[in-house]
């Protein structure tokens, strides 16, 4: 019967994961919604009424949404602005005298290249930003829809979360239900714990981002903090996502030593992600080789876009706990045995036939 259920797993898996390809944007967003109702989640673990819990996870709830609207608002005005004053920057500075005499002294092709270079990306960024505008006109439409679906999906996982647990053994005719309730137990909980692991260092790189943004004196703080919050369910690119705008906003309002500032402050939050949070929150919670995080990471990303990235991780802990719960099991039951650090199988070795004790003419 645990073939059975095996093969009922893995068709329900081969079936959502064609989904990503049939209905892309719905499936998506579902899945999507599934993490965000984790996040929603994640607080009430750690109280014990059911009164609480559902009040907990109704603010959570209610914050992450008013995060993410402040997210979408302040995202577009920044973007452009950004990329106008640095078109403006560079204008001024191939303008500037002391430039131009600086490009004299070099030979007429390499200073002819930079004045060229210099104001292709003048140009470029202009387009730029105008191209972002002409973009999110035409695709707002499509994004309040898929926003709507994502609030309500995540609001209705998060509040039957109980019920779907307590019934999904019922999608699997013909299987060991008892096997079916653990794996999905076991699978819940292996999502909920990389989720909640990850919202605790989230919350840690954000509040590390925006307050040191504001003490070096950049502006749209609580936004960099927020996006750096957000962006670090994402591992590994995350903190490239959240580089790109701070390091733009730094050079614009503060110059060259704001620029430095931003770097540093930067460097000390993936540093203590990479040292020191990490290693203490999930390493001991989900065991995956970090290895195999970043090739799936890009393989998925290859594969699903900015979507693949999201989920590659939840994919992994799936394919592990599928990989622990049924090949091992199968495989140990034909003689073969898996030790527990490395799960690498070995045969399990036959009890030697312990030796007759001595007669009394063999001790003579």
């Amino acid at each position: 019967m645990i073939k059975t259920t095996r093969n009922w797993v893995l068709g329900y898996f081969l079936v959502l994961f064609s989904t990503l390809f049939l209905f892309p944007m719905t499936s998506r967003v579902l899945g999507l919604a599934f993490l965000f109702s984790l996040i929603i989640n994640a607080p009430s673990e750690f109280v014990s009424k059911k009164v609480s819990k559902s009040v907990l996870s109704l603010a959570t709830g209610l914050a992450l949404l008013g995060f993410m609207f402040f997210l979408i608002y302040s995202a577009i005005p920044i973007t452009i602005n950004g990329a106008m004053s640095i078109a403006e920057e560079l204008e001024a500075l191939l303008k500037d005298g002391r430039f131009d005499s600086w490009l004299e002294k070099l030979p007429v092709f390499i200073s002819s290249a930079i004045t060229d270079l210099g104001e292709t990306a003048s140009k470029w960024l202009s387009e730029s930003a105008i191209n972002i505008g002409r973009f999110v006109a035409s695709n707002i439409t499509s994004w309040l829809t898929g926003t709507i679906l994502l609030i309500v999906a995540a609001f209705f996982i998060a509040r039957r979360t109980g019920v779907i647990r307590r019934n999904g053994q019922l999608l699997f005719p013909l299987c060991d239900h008892k096997k079916v309730e653990e794996f999905l137990d076991s699978l819940y909980r292996d999502f909920q714990t990389y989720v909640t692991g990850q919202l605790l260092i989230a919350l840690t790189v954000g509040a590390i981002i925006g307050t040191g943004t504001a003490i070096i004196g950049v502006p749209n703080a609580l936004f960099l903090g927020l996006l750096a919050g957000i962006t670090n369910f994402i591992p590994f690119l995350g903190v490239v996502i959240t580089a790109i705008p701070m390091l733009v906003l730094s050079f614009v309002n503060k110059g060259f030593w704001g620029l430095v500032g931003a770097v540093v402050v930067l460097v000390i939050a993936n540093q203590l992600e990479m040292w020191v949070l990490s290693p203490r929150i999930l390493s001991n919670r989900v065991k995956i080789n970090w290895f195999i995080v970043l090739v799936s990471l890009v393989a998925f990303g290859e594969l699903l876009g900015v979507f693949g990235v999201v989920f590659a991780v939840p994919l992994l802990i799936f394919v592990k706990r599928f990989w622990k719960e049924f090949v091992l099991v199968e495989r140990s039951g034909k003689n073969w045995e898996s030790t527990t650090g490395t799960g690498i199988k070995k045969a399990r070795k036959k009890k030697e036939p312990s030796q007759e004790k001595a007669t009394d003419s063999q001790k003579d």
